[in-house]
């Protein structure tokens, strides 16, 4: 039997363990906000005396791995390179598109991510790709960021994050004035009606037109022949101009672009309200997206934002 003082120095002991275990399990509860995962050891070593002639010494080691939040080795990278790699499919005016006369890459999103960059002590190199190929390409980590007029939608939330978005645009389904007023189409009420007409209509690969289209052909509405996807909308464009598709299906501030700038005169003949955009990045990139937002937001108050985008969105006089 242990003595009074015995077991008094014994409950000493197991309220210093109870102590340590509280205080570790705190430390596990907020560690991961503070620092990145990593493994512990604690050893405690604590002597107890219990009556004249007996001595109590008890160690306690503890090892335990904390974990953290993932290092953004993204922003990391482009830190070192003093650079950031950007992906885009340059057939998207105004957002992006080469110029005809110099062939260099330019548009709304381009100069709004240069402006980024520049704020944040960056050079861009642009990486031209096809539009489906960007979001992989983010994923896999080959690319910093995606900047390509992309819609802020739930399905592409799952694969990758968003910064702050920039506009908001509207779906449009385009035609030649000829054709449309040839078939009396003035104005669809829905993109279902598309088959009331039997039109093939034309889109771009991965996008979210192409989406909608995809869930008319599994629905029925319209047989697999009728929605027709490219990898360049400007080959869509001119297969539209050439009789070879009855319809292109996008998104302002693309279609609005093509209106006021081609010479085939086209009309708008179906729209609905539809998504943000934004550019995109990687799962992990909390910091780069973090920076961005916040230069973003900085030119978003100054009203740069606006100003570009009025640049490249108003009617050349």
């Amino acid at each position: 039997m242990y003595s009074q003082k015995s077991i008094k120095g014994i409950s000493r002991v197991v309220a210093i363990l109870v102590a340590v275990i509280i205080i570790l399990a705190a430390v596990a509860a907020v560690e991961p906000f503070l620092i990145p995962a990593r493994e512990i050891t604690v050893t405690s070593t604590y002597t107890t005396t219990v009556g004249a002639a007996q001595t109590v010494t008890q160690t306690v080691t503890i090892e335990k791995t904390v974990t953290g939040v993932a290092r953004d080795v993204v922003w990391e990278n482009i830190q070192k390179r003093g650079t950031i790699i950007v992906g885009t499919s340059p057939d998207w005016p105004p957002f992006e598109f080469l110029d005809p006369k110099t062939g260099k890459l330019t548009g709304f999103e381009v100069e709004l991510m240069e402006l980024i960059a520049e704020r944040l002590g960056l050079k861009v190199d642009w990486k031209t790709m096809d539009f489906a190929t960007i979001i992989v390409a983010v994923e896999h980590k080959d690319i910093d960021l995606g900047v390509s007029g992309f819609s802020v939608t739930p399905e592409r939330l799952e694969v990758v994050q968003y910064t702050l978005y920039h506009s908001i645009t509207e779906s449009q389904l385009i035609m030649l004035k000829d054709k449309a007023e040839k078939l009396g189409i003035t104005r669809l009420d829905k993109l279902e009606q598309v088959a009331d007409y039997k039109l093939i209509v034309g889109t771009g690969s991965g996008t979210t037109q192409e989406a909608e289209l995809m869930d008319l052909v599994k629905r029925g509405v319209i047989p697999s022949e009728a929605a027709r996807s490219y990898d360049d909308f400007g080959v869509a464009l001119e297969d539209l101009k050439l009789g070879r598709i009855d319809a292109l299906y996008a998104e302002t501030p693309v279609t609005t672009w093509w209106i006021m700038t081609e010479k085939t005169p086209l009309v708008v003949v179906f729209s609905k309200p539809y998504w943000p955009v934004a550019f995109i990045a990687h799962k992990d990139s909390d910091e780069l997206v973090s920076k961005i937002n916040g230069v973003l937001a900085q030119l978003i108050v100054e009203g740069k934002v606006a100003e570009l985008y009025k640049k490249w969105t108003t009617p050349p006089s």
